[in-house]
């Protein structure tokens, strides 16, 4: 094995590109040293760029969270917006990624009991933050401008406008080599539509309104003129206007309390950041501004109050689902496309109604929440005949209560929800967050959804993604800074599922541990080893002593070492190298083995001009050993790509600024593959080994 593992690793073409990196770096390193450069700060594109990199580096794209979309606009708004320390409450503070309850509060109490910050700089003064968690937030940071207008100015037009701004974006995606789906004719099940992506979306945002379209058009779907997107997503919003926080007419999300009744717009789990991704910090209602079809609420929303702050929503929108028979339909279809003749007559076809509430009461150590709401479908939805079907939700109407807390004691955040469902499902989720010491942070949370919890609206912290049922679990996250430049983090969550997943037919159980050390010598360089391993109970078929099939259980493991690089070598010029190991050994088969290795190379052209290239390596047994790679890409555009077998993928990106008023991106990528003839399958197949692509957009904004 260990022969087999060094074959794969040690060969001209892996140890090519590790060299030139590795080179880089030393020639780099001795050419020009550090002290000669002027410490630019990383932009806010690249902080975006890694705290989404830390969000979906350990999901799997089969189960991946499809909210994620919503997530990158999040915080390109927040980016956008920063949120000014001087005048923010606890919950706009919690907002920030990398921000807890306990921060915020330490944040509001400073500058209440001490002295408001002149600069961003100041919040080090602040006990418990330091220079990491500065680093991480500054992008979504502001002291203030100094311009602020008293709310008895409701009616002066430059109230609503005060800090206007207009975007508007414009995107093109293609594939180059034909896809099966469109060489099908229509009455086979071809595509109708053109291959081009295309998606445009127009927002004007000022202090206190919001007004948004959005239109999106896939691949293979018709558009006959500007009112023939698929899909159109709109609102009119107003936000903090005396206590009346916010109020949305058109599509908004939801994130209340854990999210084991209502979440959607994208959420941190389990990942790098081992203590604060096990707890969500609510948003509330917010405008919807996501090409994502299949989340996301329509019709009207508003939260008023300050201590108490009362909810209501009322959404009524139409879904897409799989017809049974007549008036009986499949749970609604979350990929949002309608490219054949059959999946355009299933268009919007099942009508779903919703509302409901919440009341948050702040309390002198925190928040005491409820939520409720009712559903109901104008069809009946039959669950599948799957022994992991059997308690998805089936019938028309549900609905659904929760309770949550979220307090703090001294140095230690409790946090918590109660869920449940009407058909007689519940689910609960408790932890804490303490401090101990000044260099450790430590995380504890215990989960139990119900295998009849039906939360159709939930994004609950736990092992599989999407809704929270059918799953029991223990967490533990720890992270200790052991010195100003070396940081360790790891995780260890044991999981099991009373009842049958995906595929499988009995209960089953596993755990799921990391380990990372991360050293940040200065600035310029920072370098992270990280372990992954994934062990859970599956299913396989084979034969008994008399011949006969049977399914029998045993563990499925997977395995992965991370190492990375990154070194500003120059001012204008950043160098990322990442080594990439992974293991497979599925039940009853033999243990496959994969690799990638990438060098990546961000150019910054003048001010104006940023380029970023990257060449990837890799090669793996088979599909279980398969690798990942987050890349840089158009904006909002959420780039993570899995690869298996054995090949290069390369890309290069500009991104153009010639004016204040227009930027501009274009990306082209390529993948090559030496052990295939025919890239992935059905109406997406490819003749031939290289599948490229190219994707431009432009964004005017005033």
């Amino acid at each position: 094995m260990r022969d087999m593992i060094s074959k794969k690793i040690f060969t001209r073409e892996v140890l090519f590109p590790v060299l030139i990196g590795f080179v880089c770096l030393v020639i780099s390193g001795i050419l020009f040293p550090r002290q000669l450069f002027a410490q630019e700060a990383d932009t806010v594109r690249t902080q975006i760029e890694r705290d989404l990199e830390r969000a979906i580096e350990e999901i799997d794209p089969e189960e991946s969270d499809l909210d994620m979309e919503e997530l990158v606009d999040f915080l390109e708004n927040l980016a956008t917006n920063p949120i000014n320390i001087n005048r923010a409450s606890v919950d706009d503070l919690m907002q920030i990624p990398g921000l807890n309850f306990r921060l915020a509060q330490s944040i509001v109490q400073y500058r209440s009991n001490i002295a408001p910050f002149s600069s961003v700089d100041d919040l080090v003064d602040v006990d418990g933050l330091g220079t990491a968690t500065l680093s991480r937030i500054r992008p979504y940071i502001t002291a203030g401008t100094g311009l602020e207008l008293s709310r008895d100015l409701y009616l002066n037009p430059n109230y609503w406008t005060n800090n206007g701004r207009f975007e508007g974006y414009s995107r093109y995606q293609q594939t180059i080599q034909e896809q099966e789906g469109y060489l099908r004719p229509d009455s086979l099940g071809g595509f109708l539509g053109s291959p081009a992506k295309y998606y445009q979306r127009f927002r004007y945002t000022s202090n206190h309104l919001s007004l948004n379209i959005t239109q999106d058009k896939d691949p293979g779907e018709t558009l006959n003129g500007p009112t023939d997107f698929d899909y159109t997503s709109w609102h009119i919003g107003v936000n903090d206007v005396g206590n009346l926080q916010n109020l949305v007419i058109g599509d908004y999300s939801i994130s209340f309390g854990q999210g084991l009744l209502l979440w959607s717009g994208g959420a941190f789990g389990k990942g790098r950041d081992v203590t604060n991704g096990v707890s969500k910090n609510e948003r509330g209602i917010r405008p919807f501004t996501s090409a994502q079809e299949a989340i996301g609420f329509r019709g009207v929303a508003a939260t008023y109050g300050e201590n108490i702050q009362v909810t209501g929503f009322y959404s009524n929108r139409n879904r897409t689902a799989s017809v049974i028979e007549e008036n009986v339909v499949n749970f609604p279809t979350v990929t949002g496309y309608h490219r054949t003749t059959n999946e355009i007559n299933r268009r919007n076809n099942l009508g779903q109604e919703t509302f409901g509430g919440r009341i948050r009461a702040q309390v002198p150590i925190g928040f005491l929440g409820v939520s409720a709401f009712h559903n109901r479908f104008d069809q009946t939805i039959e669950a599948g005949t799957q022994p992991y079907q059997m308690y998805d939700f089936s019938g028309k109407k549900l609905s659904g209560y929760s309770a949550d807390y979220r307090f703090l004691i001294q140095s230690v955040i409790l946090f918590g929800e109660f869920a449940y469902t009407d058909n007689g499902g519940y689910g609960l989720l408790s932890g804490a967050d303490f401090e101990v010491g000044n260099r450790t942070n430590l995380a504890l949370s215990y989960r139990y959804y119900d295998k009849k919890l039906q939360s159709i609206f939930g994004a609950g912290f736990g092992e599989q993604s999407g809704t929270p049922e059918n799953e029991e679990g223990f967490y533990i996250g720890i992270e200790h800074e052991l010195t100003d430049q070396i940081q360790l983090a790891g995780y260890f969550d044991q999981f099991r599922f009373p009842a049958p997943r995906f595929l499988q037919s009995q209960p089953t159980s596993g755990y799921d541990w990391l380990g990372m050390i991360e050293y940040t010598p200065n600035p310029d360089l920072n370098m992270y080893l990280l372990f992954r391993s994934k062990t859970r109970e599956e299913e396989y078929t084979t034969t008994d002593e008399f011949g006969r099939e049977v399914r029998l259980l045993d563990d499925d493991l997977r395995s992965t070492v991370r190492f990375q690089a990154e070194y500003k070598v120059h001012p204008k010029i950043r160098l990322r190298t990442r080594f990439d190991l992974a293991k497979a050994q599925p039940p009853n088969s033999d243990t496959s083995w994969g690799y990638l290795v990438f060098q990546d190379i961000r150019y910054y052209a003048g001010e104006k001009l940023q380029i970023d290239v990257r060449v990837t390596m890799f090669d793996t047994d088979d599909y279980d050993s398969r690798v990942y790679q987050f890349e840089n890409d158009l904006l909002y555009v959420l780039s993570n790509s899995m690869l298996f077998d054995q090949g290069q993928r390369m890309y290069i990106l500009f991104n153009y600024e010639p004016t204040e008023w227009l930027e501009l991106w274009m990306k082209l990528s390529t993948t090559i593959y030496e052990d295939r003839n025919i890239i992935s399958s059905g109406l997406n197949e490819i003749k031939g080994n290289r599948r490229s692509d190219v994707g431009i957009q432009a964004r005017v904004r005033f």
